[in-house]
Order: C-alpha cells, then sequence, then structure tokens
C-alpha cells in the first residue's frame, strides 16, 4: 500500500530523479528479440506491485448490514475504511499503520459501531488488539493488549449485541494463552478462564459463548489431545482424544443443536469434512477429495457449512446450500452484464454475511481479476466493492497448474506464470514456499510480486514438493530426513522438467524463497543440480539446531519438527541436522546471493543470516546482504518491501538478463 500524493517539497527533485533513473532493456536473447517486436508486456513500475494508491480490500459488512469496513491507503500507509452500504456514501478513514505479518485481522463488534484490529508493530508477533469506534471522526483506539512481549489473539464476538468480545492472550505465561472477554464501552477486559499450562486453544460456539477447550494430556509436545466440551454445571466433558499427528480441527460448535463440523484425517489420508453428533461423539463425512485435502469450510452466521472449497490443481467450490449456490451464479451473471468482472470467474464464494444473512460480501476471483462483490438477497442487486483492475489482461500474465513425475514416481503438483509475448525457453525463477507444512495455491493474475517477476520477463515456478500440506499425510510426511535429501530433488526436478517442456533457458535459472523457501535456496546453491545463476534468501534458516534451540515458547509442535528433521537432544539427530544445515556448507556455494532479513525474526533469528553473509565474505564469494531492523519473519511494511524488491529487480537483471525499471521515486518518501 502506498500515498495518495506525493509532498510537493519533493516535486522538483522527483522530476530530475525520474528522468535521470532510466529503464534498463533486456540482456537475455529471447527477451531482447521479444522487446524489438514490441511483443513484451509494457514495463511496470515496481511501485504498482507493492505500493499501489487504489488498493482496498477486505470487505466486511456490520451484522446489522448497514455499514462497510475495509482495508485501503490512508495517507502514506495503511488504513481502515468505513462507509454505510448505500454506495456512494461518505467514507471514514482512519490510518491505522502496517499490520505486520499476514496483514492481521479487521473485524467489526456486535454493536455494529466498533471494529477491532490487530497489529504487529515490530515483527516479532507479540501482537496487539485496538477497538476504534467508527462514530469518532479521529483515529482515538483503545489498546486492549498494550503489553509488550505479550501475543494476543482475538477469538470472536461475546454474544449477539453490545460490545463484549473474546481474546486469548499469555499475559500471565508466556508459554501458554488465557481466555479473557473484553469490553469495549469500558474500555476493560477479566479473565474468563485461566489455563493450566495445558491448553492449546479454546473454542466458541455458535451462542457466542465459551463452548470448549483443546488441551493436552501430557506436558511434552505430541502428547495426546483431549477435546473437551464445558457443561451447564461449569464441568468438562471429553468428547474425542487426538493423537499427537493427527488433525482435527472445529470449524464450529452448535451446543444447542448438538452438532459440530471438523476437518479431520484421523484414520484417513486425507482431511474431510464431517458432522460430529455432541453426544455420541459419531461422525458424519459431508464432503472429502481422493487427491487434496480440505480447503476452506464456508459458514454463514447461525447453522452448518455452506460450501467448501478443494484445489487439486485450480480451486473449485462445492455448495452444500444449493439455494446459495444459484442466488451466487445468479449474481455473478449479474455482474457480468453490468460489466463489474471482466470474465467469467474461477472461482466465487461468500466472503461474509450480514447477521440476518439478508447481504453477503462476495469474492470473484477470475485469471486477470479479484473482485469483491455485494449481493442483497432481498432485491438481488449487485455492486462491486473494489477496483477493477482493467490493465491487469495487458500486462499482466495467467497463471496455470502443472504436474510431473519425479524420478522415484510421486506426482508433484505446482503452479506456472510464463511471460507474454515471449516465443522459446526464457530465464525462470523457481519460487519455493516455505513451512514446508503450507502448500502453492493458484493465485489470479494481480499487481503481487510473482507478476512483477513475470512482467520483467522471467517464467516463475511454484512447486509442492514433497514434505508440502494439501495433499494428504503421506505426501506431507515422504519429506521426514529428506528435508537436504528427496525433498530437494523434488525441486530440482521441477526445474530440469521446466527445461524439458522449453520453458526454462538452463543457463538462466534463479532460486528464490522465505524461511524454509530460503534454506532451500542456500541448498539447491549448495547441492547444484543446476547451473543456477543466483539466489534470494528471505529469513532462510542456515543452521537447524539453532531453529529448535530458540523455540517460540507459545508453540507446541516440537513433535512435529523432530520427527520431520530430528531430536535436537538426540547426539546423533543433532549432528545430522547441522550436517544438513547449509552454514556447514558454504564453501560450496558460488552463485551471486542477496540475503534479507527482519531483525525481530523469532522464528528464524537473523544470527542465520549473519552467519551465511560473514562465512560468504570471508570467503570472497558474491553475496549483498539487506537487514530491516523494524521486521520479522517476513518484509510486509511497504517501503521495506519497495526497498527489498528494488534490489531483487537489480540483482535478477545482473543474473538472468531480464529487464528492470531503474529507481523508483517511491523510494524517496521519508518514514
Amino acid at each position: 500500500m502506498s500515498f495518495l500524493r506525493v509532498p510537493a517539497a519533493f516535486g522538483a527533485a522527483l522530476v530530475m530523479l525520474t528522468l535521470g533513473a532510466c529503464s534498463t532493456a533486456p540482456t537475455h536473447s529471447g527477451l531482447a528479440a521479444a522487446q524489438s517486436r514490441g511483443e513484451l508486456a509494457p514495463l511496470v513500475p515496481v511501485r504498482r506491485f507493492v505500493a499501489n494508491i487504489d488498493f482496498a480490500a477486505g470487505f466486511v459488512l456490520s451484522p446489522d448490514g448497514q455499514r462497510l469496513m475495509w482495508l485501503q491507503t490512508v495517507g502514506t500507509d495503511s488504513g481502515l475504511a468505513v462507509r454505510p452500504v448505500a454506495d456512494g456514501s461518505a467514507v471514514t478513514t482512519y490510518a491505522i499503520g502496517n499490520q505486520g505479518r499476514g496483514s492481521g485481522i479487521h473485524t467489526w463488534l456486535a454493536d455494529s459501531r466498533h471494529v477491532l484490529y490487530s497489529k504487529d508493530p515490530t515483527g516479532d508477533e507479540n501482537i496487539q488488539l485496538f477497538v476504534q469506534d467508527t462514530q469518532a471522526a479521529v483515529l482515538a483506539p483503545w489498546a486492549v493488549t498494550p503489553w509488550r512481549g505479550v501475543r494476543s489473539v482475538y477469538l470472536g464476538r461475546s454474544g449477539f449485541s453490545g460490545t463484549k468480545f473474546f481474546f486469548a492472550s499469555n499475559r500471565r505465561d508466556k508459554s501458554t494463552l488465557d481466555l479473557y472477554e473484553g469490553d469495549a464501552l469500558t474500555r476493560s477486559f477479566k479473565e474468563v478462564a485461566r489455563s493450566d499450562g495445558t491448553v492449546t486453544s479454546w473454542i466458541l460456539g455458535v451462542n457466542r459463548e465459551l463452548v470448549g477447550r483443546a488441551r493436552q494430556l501430557g506436558r511434552a509436545d505430541g502428547s495426546d489431545v483431549a477435546i473437551d466440551l464445558l457443561q451447564s454445571d461449569g464441568s468438562w466433558r471429553t468428547l474425542k482424544t487426538v493423537g499427537g499427528f493427527d488433525s482435527y480441527w472445529f470449524n464450529r460448535v452448535d451446543a444447542a443443536a448438538g452438532k459440530a463440523w471438523v476437518t479431520s484425517n484421523i484414520g484417513r489420508d486425507k482431511t474431510a469434512l464431517m458432522e460430529v453428533d455432541l453426544a455420541s461423539g459419531q461422525e458424519r463425512v459431508l464432503a472429502e477429495h481422493d487427491k487434496v485435502d480440505m480447503g476452506l469450510v464456508l459458514f454463514a452466521p447461525q447453522g452448518g457449512p455452506v460450501a467448501y472449497v478443494v484445489e487439486p490443481d485450480m480451486p473449485r467450490i462445492s455448495y452444500l446450500d444449493a439455494a446459495l449456490g444459484r442466488e451466487v451464479q445468479a449474481a455473478v451473471q449479474k455482474a457480468l452484464a453490468a460489466g463489474l468482472l471482466p470474465d467469467e470467474p474461477v472461482i466465487t464464494r461468500p466472503q461474509g454475511f450480514s447477521e440476518d444473512q439478508q447481504r453477503v460480501v462476495l469474492r470473484s476471483v477470475g485469471h486477470f481479476d479479484s473482485a469483491e462483490l455485494l449481493l442483497d438477497r432481498r432485491t438481488g442487486e449487485v455492486s462491486r466493492l473494489n477496483p477493477l483492475q482493467r490493465e491487469a489482461a495487458s500486462v499482466l500474465a495467467k497463471e496455470e497448474p502443472f504436474s510431473f513425475k519425479a524420478s522415484d514416481g510421486r506426482t508433484i503438483h505446482g503452479y506456472l506464470i510464463r511471460p507474454r509475448g515471449v516465443k522459446g525457453p526464457v530465464p525462470m525463477v523457481i519460487s519455493i514456499h516455505g513451512g514446508p507444512w503450507v502448500r502453492e495455491s493458484w493465485s489470479p493474475a494481480v499487481f503481487d510480486s510473482s507478476q512483477l517477476l513475470v512482467n520483467r520477463g522471467y517464467a516463475v515456478m511454484t512447486l509442492n514438493y514433497r514434505g508440502s500440506a494439501g495433499y494428504g499425510r503421506e505426501h506431507m510426511w515422504a519429506g521426514e530426513r529428506e528435508y537436504f535429501g528427496r525433498l530437494q530433488k523434488d525441486i530440482a526436478e521441477g526445474v530440469q522438467w521446466a527445461i524439458d517442456q522449453q520453458v526454462a533457458d538452463p543457463k538462466r535459472l534463479a532460486v528464490m524463497g522465505g524461511s524454509f523457501g530460503g534454506f532451500s535456496v542456500l541448498a539447491q546453491l549448495i547441492q547444484k543440480p543446476h547451473d543456477y545463476a543466483c539466489g534470494v534468501d528471505v529469513v532462510g534458516v542456515a543452521n537447524w539446531p539453532r531453529v529448535v534451540d530458540n523455540w517460540p515458547s507459545f508453540w507446541r509442535s516440537r513433535h512435529v519438527f523432530g520427527r520431520f528433521y530430528g531430536d535436537v537432544n538426540k547426539p546423533e539427530d543433532r549432528a545430522q541436522m547441522l550436517a544438513n544445515s547449509p552454514i556447514t556448507h558454504l564453501d560450496r556455494i558460488t552463485a551471486p546471493l542477496l540475503v534479507v532479513h527482519g531483525g525481530n525474526d523469532i522464528r528464524v533469528l537473523r544470527q542465520d543470516s549473519d552467519d551465511v553473509v560473514a562465512g560468504l565474505q570471508k570467503l570472497g564469494r558474491p553475496v549483498q546482504y539487506l537487514v530491516f531492523a523494524d521486521e520479522g519473519h517476513s518484509i510486509s511494511k511497504w517501503r521495506n518491501r519497495l526497498a527489498m524488491w528494488r534490489t531483487i529487480e537489480d540483482k535478477l537483471a545482473g543474473c538472468l538478463g531480464g529487464r528492470s525499471a531503474g529507481f523508483d521515486y517511491y523510494q524517496l518518501m521519508p518514514r
């Protein structure tokens, strides 16, 4: 996000710098030929991808359905905006600033007047909660959890009216979360339930009250977890006991109806959507997929699930509420007819409802669009809430799914974007996801970092290598103890597939990734399965024993790390983890490397990147280092992102031969 106008004081300087900041043409032969033919997409400034002034997203209906809230640019930073539903109504904005990793949350309280939002100001993941009265014209929030070094998480509204809400916080004990109820009217809070150190989560019901908890049956990570239901006399009854390596996620609990809806993989490879009888514990499968885990499950304010999403390649939605599905499809057709959508969308799903369910915010995603629409179910009227990016289809490129067989026969899925107007192999960036227990998903062609790379002339490949989530537990655990071995071979074989398909130029390859993806960048440069021209390592792991030794106290997944990487407390495992760490093999890295880290990272300490850079400098290897003192395990503030991506742009232009737009005048904006 960015700003609405350039300060006048910078005017003359900006004109001179803009004139002097020339873009550089591609040097790769295929890109140069395409440019000479006029077939490359127009060169778009970096600021358009990381600091766009027309940003507006995350629209949320107030419970009474009369008002909307969303995120947009306010002044020179991120902000919240509020207006009545009536289009053209006056908008009130609040410059709340950057919310941190994952963009935080923003939601209405039950009174449809107060809004709650979160911030991670320094990137240390000690999240703070704030409440703003939207009848106030200026930002004057109640800092609900202002404590330094404390992590607090919003859980939900308390009751169906008023100003109360639930949140969990580790204020009392950094290793566990107690449950609190806050009240925006009195600006006070009280403890509702205290963890004895074993509670891993608190469960709220559709009645907006505490109905359950998840509780470890032992102090050690990996102990079985009891799912307890709160009884009317204040006692707890265990509904189910879940193994440490099983998944059993409560999506919704309706105690009055005696039902819960969960996503579970107990006794199966892939997670499925199930309905649970709270009295008997009996489970009924509502939805499953033979290739992938259950994705997003969608609910209206009351009742059971209305739809679910799976993503074997492109995302697919299935409606359990057939009438709602027909209404959504009718709304899409109206939006197309009115020119609110540029093309038939890939998927349209409910994003949020008013409490009476008569108004719905829809998210409609196409190949070149990510729309948020407002549907009035009383009248059938449809309106668009966020700006339509009409130029996207002419300057960006489609992302397409693909798969290949690894050398041991395993199917590996991924996504590929190819630059417009280029014939034959082009430079390619393999973008490696972190986790590793997450997955890559399909994305529309919008102004994001992947499309920035494609606009510069590069193909961009992402892979769900073994060890990734989303394809069942067998696929994930196939990466066990193979994070420096067979998992890395999947990545290398994905690159070879792109070479064989005449997508990638084998002499112009770069690896890029963050966290585990940053580790994989280093691993690829060390193992050299291809002649990589350069790498970009963002908050990457370089020393596995150090990561586990500095475990955040509120994490409860040491057993998963121990199984996947090794038990750091066993000398033989610790030695192997160090042997599998890039810090042990820095002498094998010869390709130019850019390293980026946040100074307040609690997941991978900055020391990992410090050691990589110092070691390579000592060896005389080409390495460049960016440290952002006010960031953590991601680079989220727009000024920092602009600096990072401008550096990446020039780094890749030098090693891959793509284009660069040169100096961006937004870089002059004061902090």
